[in-house]
């Protein structure tokens, strides 16, 4: 359904000089752009400064074991019920162990969650049925941190994080983690050739 506007709005917009209309367009690119980019941010700090507004994110749930690390990108849990739950973090995708630097995104996760207090929460579920999450590891958002080191990609596709793409950007150029390498093979690109 075509929005309507008051009469006369257009007639009035396009009497706008060029200056006014691309502050407009400045304005809400900007404002577009803080959303996306501090979407994820607000997200954290409601998680944990307002548990209870859950309007805006979803609730953190906590993990009382984790039975395995199957690569860099996905975990096997027993959350704070006693039941088993696959959690496939959201907005990554790690190299697969056989890949080069597979083993290294593995180890990396490994470290990062060791010892540490583990939550996550729920942003989707994929179509294998595993839970798609955020996962914190003594508040510090491990889906963000993976890709800052250098030991995931930012899985933009599914995402649409600026923050994640920008921490990415860093990590590439400044060579760490995988991106040491020369060229780096793009996990999805890999289980393509391996299927």
């Amino acid at each position: 359904m075509a929005r309507r506007y008051p009469a006369g709005y257009t007639k009035v917009y396009k009497r706008l000089p060029k200056s006014v209309k691309l502050f407009v367009l400045v304005i809400i690119l900007l404002i577009a752009l803080l959303k996306t980019f501090f979407g994820d941010i607000v997200n954290d700090y409601l998680r944990f400064n307002m548990p209870n507004a859950n309007l805006l994110s979803s609730p953190l749930q906590n993990v009382k074991k984790i039975n395995s690390i199957h690569d860099g990108d996905t975990i096997n849990i027993v959350n704070e019920n006693g039941k088993k739950v696959k959690i496939r973090f959201y907005g990554i995708d790690a190299p697969e162990v056989k890949q080069a630097y597979g083993e290294k995104s593995r180890q990396c996760l490994e470290d990062m969650l060791l010892n540490k207090k583990i939550s996550y929460a729920i942003e989707d579920k994929d179509k294998y049925g595993r839970i798609v999450a955020t996962i914190y590891a003594d508040n510090v958002n491990v889906n963000y941190e993976m890709i800052k080191k250098g030991c995931a990609w930012s899985y933009f596709q599914y995402s649409k994080s600026l923050r994640n793409e920008f921490a990415q950007f860093k990590a590439k150029y400044g060579r760490i983690g995988l991106w040491a390498q020369d060229n780096p093979q793009a996990p999805w690109e890999y289980r393509k050739e391996n299927r």
